[in-house]
């Protein structure tokens, strides 16, 4: 167990909840909110080597891309020139098949998912948790950790190794959810982003942006970025990863129907997309 908080190291923790047999403590000197248990690396190893999520599979690609093109532009809007990418949890390679025009890296834990993004971009995937992850000084212009640094069990070490890949200059983009926003305040343990052991950390935009700034980057700026939403998507978020819930049924009996694959616009400030640099 964590005896004091991982980004600020002060003593002072606070008990928020219990969820799934995991101490979901509380920094009363940041206001970091975080899974207190240490995870062991072989421990997470083997819980993502059968893991699934249904909003990676192929048929929710439209709905991802709809942000990918979104981060995209912010990426572009910073660098007009093509240059070196390395997305971070990159999933099955959907992003990277957004910045094709870049030279695109990724780094990817579960092993069916960077198999899929290897066969279109080879030995740029690694497969494997980041801390194996090649270490290459001042190399990349951007790192992007979409949906993965409320996943990682020490932060500050792999926000530190970051820095070294990039270049000075270079630009990290971090999205995860808030736990701030509206909806996790009104619901509080039960919030769909409150699920370890896969969410391990539960940042807002202060706590995030003191994150990266302990860990020696300098924080530009953060956006609220809408998502194309279906609606069985709401149910299997409602549904925590547990199958056997209400929710989940919901989910099951509306996949593939005209109305579960119904698609509109969602932003509830529930998720953050923050944009740092590599001073220079």
């Amino acid at each position: 167990m964590y005896s004091s908080c991982p980004v600020c190291s002060h003593p002072d923790l606070m008990r928020q909840w219990e969820v799934d047999g995991y101490t979901i403590a509380k920094c009363r000197s940041c206001s970091l909110v975080f899974v207190q248990n240490k995870l062991t690396i072989e421990e997470l190893s083997t819980y993502y080597a059968s893991f699934e999520d249904d909003a990676y599979d192929s048929d929710n690609v439209e709905c991802l891309t709809h942000y990918y093109r979104k981060l995209g532009d912010v990426i572009r809007e910073r660098f007009p020139q093509p240059g070196k990418l390395l997305d971070v949890g990159c999933s099955r390679g959907w992003f990277l098949d957004t910045m094709n025009d870049w030279e695109c890296h990724g780094n990817e834990i579960t092993t069916n998912y960077g198999a899929t993004a290897r066969e279109r971009f080879g030995d740029r995937i690694f497969i494997g948790p980041f801390d194996d992850y090649p270490l290459r000084e001042n190399y990349f212009d951007v790192i992007t950790l979409q949906d993965v640094f409320d996943h990682i069990r020490d932060p500050l070490p792999m926000l530190q190794k970051c820095l070294r890949l990039l270049r000075p200059g270079g630009m990290i983009a971090i999205k995860v959810h808030n736990i701030s926003c509206f909806y996790a305040r009104l619901t509080g343990s039960q919030f769909y982003a409150v699920i370890p052991p896969s969410h391990l950390f539960y940042y807002d935009k202060k706590t995030l942006a003191l994150t990266l700034s302990n860990a020696g980057f300098q924080v530009v700026n953060s956006k609220f970025i809408g998502h194309l939403f279906k609606v069985k998507t709401i149910f299997l978020r409602l549904s925590r990863g547990n199958a056997n819930t209400l929710h989940h049924r919901i989910y099951r009996a509306l996949n593939n129907t005209a109305m579960g694959e119904f698609k509109f616009n969602k932003n509830l400030h529930d998720i953050i997309t923050m944009i740092a640099v590599k001073p220079c």
